[in-house]
């Protein structure tokens, strides 16, 4: 999925059998970040707190036991052309 410049997508729903997510940043530059959260919220508070992936970063959450873990999940990035993100919601 192409996640376009300055805005919040969900990447992942609300899923209550979740046990795996994973989110890989596509691009092959290591300053095209890619930002994740669990809600939705202005761009600034993602850049700040939010998890950033790199070019062909990864991020990992096994083993989704808790309820919080089960949330829906939003994608921001600032790249002009956007970022391509590949996701994978077990």
């Amino acid at each position: 999925m192409i996640i376009p410049p300055n805005t919040m997508i969900k990447i992942a729903p609300f899923n209550f059998e979740r046990c795996y997510l994973m989110v890989q940043n596509m691009n092959s530059n290591a300053t095209d970040l890619v930002y994740l959260r669990q809600d939705e919220e202005y761009p600034e508070v993602f850049v700040n707190s939010g998890i950033a992936i790199g070019g062909y970063g990864i991020f990992e959450m096994q083993h989704c036991v808790n309820p919080k873990s089960k949330q829906c999940w939003y994608a921001y990035t600032e790249v002009a052309g956007g970022v391509d993100l590949r996701v994978m919601d077990i």
